[in-house]
């Protein structure tokens, strides 16, 4: 027993009790009471207000199959009775009051004020009990008050759904720590409010925590109602009374607006209690609000409009005998199909609204009125996928809808469940059309009296519980109760399915087959073909198992002749060679078959291929061979199986051997005699296996010959992917025909949810369409063959189910005269007439439907054609205008191209004149630079010697001035003559580099001209193609003008040698040339 502390002393605050830990009852019945308190007082008045069960051995000990939650160091401070039983005012006034009496008595005081407490009694004060409290982990469990300790003795007990309303004291006052319930004393008929301390503050929360998840925790309907199983059970007076506490036959989805004729007399009957039960079912309209969803007469089925969100409204009324207290709703629930069970229910939100009565607070008790229960129902849950999904044409699902009643006068919840139909549409869909419906379906409710000592109020037990439909339903098997087995006609079944449909099925020979395969399964299969090559009579030990995993693709062909017992077998080999020649009174039928037999598989698409011409011999082979039986239909898929994997001889042999050894052709014989026997024996194991699936197949009247004759006629061959069919072979080849039933019952198994939710045409498409499309997954494949393999059936079995055939079968044919079997087969085409009446009526109505939405639409094409032709006629004319704009831009383009190519030679020859100028300029820089260089070193020669000519010449004066002693005169005389040489010799510099300088600047300018002529002749050419022939023309003149200026302002000045010149006085310049300016420096002068 796991505990768990919450005080902060470390003592056990709550613990969890499992259905497998043991109880102690030692400790005898107690009550902790002490003071001025009468304990044999107090503990009669416990037995009469709580309905205290003294017997030790029952009730006085804590059950030892619930499981609970235990929390320890609770006192109970008391209880009061109270008027409104959900007013949480009149609550915490409880609370207060008793916490402060508690609080007056624990503090010692020997007097304290008294006060008054609702139905209290004589006010008086009161001490708390010590006491365990335990609390269930589910709805329909029972909140205990147990002796304090380890004996788990029970003082007093309520049962949950009794408990209408629990609140806490008031945060930061004295009564933080305390907790109270409103339960509804049911003997009694008053409302008592029960108050409670516990010891540590925080636990309070967590009591309250625990009663929520109780409330939310709806049990199943096995659970809920296993005791009144046993009482039904046990009350032998009322055999004819089908049911216990919940309908044991769900209804029938057709509306019921009025009481059946048997209700008279159900009215009179007091046992009896009428109920009338109503569905309604809102849909969200786009405007904050909710309306009714239309009813479709024809087909008697809502019509939805997916992820949409829904509300779903029940309404309960009484409709004879004593009136019963409706006290509330113990739940909504809903799940898509029909005959579900209870754990396939799912829990709908529950929706606060105005009760019918004013002034009643929602699912409050409500005696002699209309209970209403509100739920919202949120369609994008995974759990409602289905009634979710948009359903095809002619198609509709089936949804169940359950609600749990609390009754006063009965102690288990009841429920009620509505079976109906709907079909779903586009979110978008607008119904031009429809009725609005509500469902509505009478119960019955029979009720055996309870005795309860010291309650003045009558108690009742359910006994069972029936509605209309189930009664329908019921004497419609009663009617047919001699007909258990349904008589074929000689026809092949196949040919009564039917084919037409909107939606295409998957085509015989489809599905990829994979070729892998482990080394280790290789090496397996290997070992144990040598072993059986030895001897063929034995199969080796450990083939069953690598049958069951599959036989590698590459080794079929090898295993499929050993399984069947035809290795090399050469008889039959010659013999198939010889029956190919022989004619075949059935051939213009196998010619017909041989196209629709695995049109999907490149090996037999084509007309008058290898495939089909080896499935033709084969088919014409066996026909001959076998003339009792002959050419059937479904013969040619099993041969086309058999051709994927090995040579046409082999595959002859190994058919003969399937048809003869495992006694497929007594399929054929005798008017499907052995196979309207697997129909009987395959309806008999649904029987006991899947008796939901079983039911809703024989209300709706879908038969196993409908969807199951090709299954035991072609091995699944058929319909089904290839993946798939080459694994059943497998197996069948090894096991037989107890396969066959193995992997029928399987396939029925994976898809029964479906199947339940599905209506009859549903039903017959989903087996024709969609489940063999499911199975082109290998992984379903490989679930399918896996639950097959632990499929519970037997040959044994079978042999049982065939004996019940045989002996139903000659009962009849002794029994039953030929006026009753023309009544039974004319009422079984009058059903059938009035289900097609009704197919017909709804084609008619979508017809109509269908008609007005493609006039409308028809006229908004006419529209849109008109339109669109004076738009067509728009285009056209602007076509042509640009058309015409092209051509004019076509013969621009190509003037242009032929100016540009004129601009590109005149380019040329200006580029080569230039050129040709440039070199020219650049040898005349050459030569002034080459003369400026010799002017330079013959200046600085001129002034070397100029230099040495002074000093000669000063020392020369010198020395004649010391001879003739004229010094002075001398010397203003040299100095005069270095003064004039000087002049000229500047004057002369000067000139050469003044004409130096301007034969550089005409260069530079040469130069600047051949750039910017470059420059417009690219701007030119970027030009031509987005410019006319006028523009063009300016600036060719522009450019031939502006050439000629430049060639008339060009000036060249002739070299000079400038021998002999001498030196100017001044500086010499230097020309510095750049790409866009020419500078001119002056060099310093000479010293």
């Amino acid at each position: 027993m796991d505990e768990t502390s919450l005080s902060s002393d470390n003592t056990s605050e709550f613990e969890v009790i499992t259905p497998n830990q043991s109880v102690e009852s030692s400790m005898d019945l107690g009550l902790k009471i002490s003071g001025n308190g009468n304990e044999e007082t107090l503990r009669l008045n416990l037995e009469q207000g709580m309905n205290l069960n003294l017997d030790k051995q029952d009730e006085n000990i804590l059950p030892e199959d619930e499981t609970c939650i235990l929390f320890h160091h609770v006192y109970y401070l008391g209880c009061a009775s109270v008027v409104d039983p959900r007013d949480e005012i009149e609550a915490q006034r409880t609370i207060e009051i008793l916490r402060a009496q508690d609080s007056q008595v624990g503090s010692g005081s020997g007097v304290h004020k008294e006060q008054s407490i609702p139905g209290g009694g004589d006010g008086s004060s009161t001490k708390h009990i010590e006491i365990k409290l335990s609390v269930p982990n589910k709805a329909d469990g029972c909140v205990r008050l147990l002796e304090p300790g380890r004996s788990n003795v029970v003082i007093t007990s309520f049962r949950l759904y009794s408990i209408l309303f629990c609140c806490r004291g008031t945060n930061n006052q004295v009564e933080r720590d305390c907790f109270a319930f409103t339960e509804s004393h049911q003997p009694s008929g008053i409302f008592q409010c029960h108050v409670f301390r516990c010891q540590v503050t925080e636990a309070v929360k967590k009591v309250l925590y625990h009663f929520e998840l109780a409330f939310r925790t709806i049990p199943t309907q096995t659970e809920a109602h296993s005791k009144l199983n046993a009482i039904s059970l046990a009350n032998t007076s009322n055999n004819s009374k089908k049911g216990i506490h919940s309908d044991s036959r769900p209804t029938v989805d057709s509306p019921s607006d009025s009481l059946t004729p048997s209700c008279g007399n159900d009215m009179n009957d007091d046992n009896c209690f009428v109920f009338s039960v109503s569905l309604e079912i809102k849909e969200d309209d786009g405007k904050g609000g909710f309306a009714t969803v239309p009813w479709d007469k024809t087909s008697s089925c809502f019509k939805f409009r997916r992820n949409l969100e829904k509300m779903v409204v029940v309404n309960v009324t009484q409709l004879s005998n004593v009136e019963l207290t409706i006290e509330r709703c113990f739940g909504l629930l809903m799940t898509p199909g029909r005959n579900v069970k209870d754990s396939d229910m799912h829990l709908l939100d529950m929706v606060r609204t105005p009760s019918s009565t004013p002034g009643d607070e929602p699912n409050s008790a409500i005696s002699g009125g209309t209970h209403q229960i509100i739920a919202s129902w949120d369609p994008k849950n995974s759990n409602f996928k289905l009634l979710n999904t948009e359903t095809s044409k002619g198609t509709r699902v089936f949804l169940s809808v359950a609600v749990d009643i609390v009754i006063q006068e009965i102690e288990e919840p009841v429920r009620f469940l509505i079976e109906t139909k709907a079909r779903v549409f586009p979110q978008q869909e607008k119904f031009w059309y429809f009725g609005r419906k509500i469902l509505q379906e009478n119960f019955y409710i029979y009720l055996n009296e309870k005795e309860a000592l010291g309650v003045n109020k009558v108690m009742y037990q359910v006994q069972s519980i029936e509605s209309d439909s189930s009664r329908r339903k019921t004497e419609k098997q009663e009617n047919e109760a001699s007909n258990q087995i349904k008589l074929y006609s000689t026809s092949c079944p196949q040919d009564e399915e039917d084919d037409d449909d909107t939606d295409e099925p998957l085509l015989s020979g489809s599905g990829e087959v994979s070729k892998e395969c482990s080394e280790k399964s290789l090496s397996s299969w290997g070992d144990t073909l040598v072993k059986w090559r030895i001897d063929l009579t034995k199969r080796p030990s450990g083939l069953k198992s690598l049958v069951r995993r599959g036989i590698p693709e590459a080794l079929r062909c090898e295993v499929w002749q050993l399984l069947s017992g035809c290795f090399d077998n050469e008889d039959m080999l010659d013999r198939y060679r010889v029956l190919i020649t022989m004619a075949s009174p059935q051939e213009h039928v196998i010619q017909r078959d041989i196209h629709r037999t695995f049109p999907a598989h490149d090996y037999f698409k084509s007309s008058g291929s290898i495939g089909q011409d080896s499935l033709y011999r084969i088919s014409k082979a066996y026909s001959v061979y076998d003339q009792e039986v002959g050419y059937c239909q479904g013969l040619s898929f099993l041969a086309a199986a058999l051709l994927l994997h090995m040579p046409e001889e082999q595959a002859f042999c190994v058919l003969v051997k399937i048809m003869y050894d495992y006694k497929m052709r007594d399929l054929f014989k005798n008017g499907f005699e052995d196979l309207h026997l697997k129909f009987f024996q395959l309806e008999r194991a649904m029987d006991e296996m899947m008796p939901n699936l079983s039911e809703h197949f024989k209300e709706l009247g879908v038969e196993c010959h409908m969807f199951s004759s090709q299954w035991f006629l072609t091995l699944f061959t058929a319909k089904f992917p290839l993946n798939m069919v080459f694994q059943v072979i497998d197996i069948f080849l090894h096991e037989g025909e107890l396969m066959i039933f193995c992997v029928a019952l399987s396939l029925l198994e994976w898809c029964r949810h479906e199947l339940l939710a599905l209506d009859f045409e549903g039903v017959l498409k989903y087996f024709r369409v969609q489940l063999p499309k499911k199975y082109r997954s290998n992984d379903h494949t490989n679930n399918l063959i896996h639950s097959s393999m632990s499929c519970k059936i037997s040959h044994k079995k079978l042999k049982r189910y065939e004996k019940d055939y045989m002996q139903v079968r000659d009962r009849l044919s002794l029994g039953e005269d030929r006026a009753t079997r023309s009544d039974r087969e004319n009422k079984k085409l009058m059903e059938g007439n009035m289900r097609l009446e009704a197919e017909n009526d709804d084609l008619a109505n979508e017809l109509n439907t269908v008609k007005m939405s493609l006039s409308t639409q028809l006229e908004k094409t006419m529209d849109h054609v008109g339109t669109l032709q004076s738009e067509l006629q728009v285009a056209v004319s602007d076509l042509r205008t640009n058309r015409e704009k092209v051509a004019e831009l076509k013969e621009d383009n190509q003037r242009l191209v032929e100016e540009t190519q004129q601009v590109k030679e005149m380019y040329r020859r200006e580029s080569t004149r230039q050129e040709e100028e440039l070199q020219g300029k650049t040898k005349l820089v050459g030569d002034y630079k080459t003369i400026v260089s010799q002017l330079s070193t013959r200046i600085e020669t001129l002034q070397v010697n100029h230099e040495q000519e002074l000093k000669s010449m000063k020392i020369e004066a010198a020395s004649r001035c010391s001879l003739n002693m004229e010094p002075a005169v001398m010397v203003a005389e040299m100095e005069t003559r270095q003064t004039e040489e000087n002049v000229k010799l500047q004057k002369q510099v000067r000139d050469l580099e003044l004409e130096l300088a301007q034969t550089k600047l005409k260069l530079v300018q040469s130069e600047c001209h051949i750039q910017e002529v470059e420059h417009q002749l690219v701007s030119t050419q970027r030009d031509l193609d987005a410019t006319k022939n006028t523009w063009f023309q300016k600036t060719l003149g522009s450019i031939t003008a502006r050439n000629k200026s430049n060639a008339k302002g060009d000036v060249t000045a002739p070299p000079s040698s400038g021998v002999g010149m001498a030196p100017p006085s001044g500086g010499i310049a230097s020309v510095f040339r750049s790409s866009d300016s020419v500078s001119i420096k002056s060099s310093s002068s000479f010293a």
